[in-house]
């Protein structure tokens, strides 16, 4: 088989599975949409992403000031329009972690969902666009549940 087959293959499995693993994938163009990273007039915008790929498989619930916006999993990230003013984010793990971030319009915000490898513990870190862009690359865009 040649190499170019075998990496096509590779990569046709890969979709497969991510697509039967997580049924909360937003569609594929909005993932391109908000891989843009582009502020939104009169609005902030926050990304909560998670991107260790050797992290435990486990799922980590998120809430957005007290509503439960979904669960990541490894590899995933969240994108949220949100108003001026105080926002939470809690990530619930075995030890779960809060993050306060107050968000002026036209502003970005990047979090980053560290999670632990053996033991499913999350920590909550802002980090700055870059370090961002870098990451989100390898990660899919969830869908908010509420």
């Amino acid at each position: 088989m040649k190499l170019k087959s075998v990496f096509v293959y590779a990569l046709l499995v890969a979709g497969a599975c991510l697509a039967g693993c997580a049924s909360n994938y937003a569609p594929p163009k909005a993932d391109a949409i908000a891989k843009l990273m582009q502020p939104v007039e009169g609005k902030a915008v926050i990304y909560v992403f998670r991107n260790n790929p050797a992290t435990a498989p486990k799922r980590i619930r998120v809430t957005l000031d007290g509503k439960t916006m979904g669960e990541t999993s490894v590899q995933t990230y969240f994108r949220w329009e949100v108003s001026a003013g105080q926002h939470i984010i809690v990530s619930y793990s075995r030890r779960w972690s809060e993050l306060v971030i107050d968000a002026e319009p036209g502003r970005i915000y990047y979090v980053w969902q560290d999670v632990g490898f053996f033991d499913p513990t999350s920590e909550l870190k802002l980090v700055d666009r870059d370090t961002a862009e870098i990451n989100l690359r390898s990660c899919y865009l969830l869908e908010n549940q509420s």
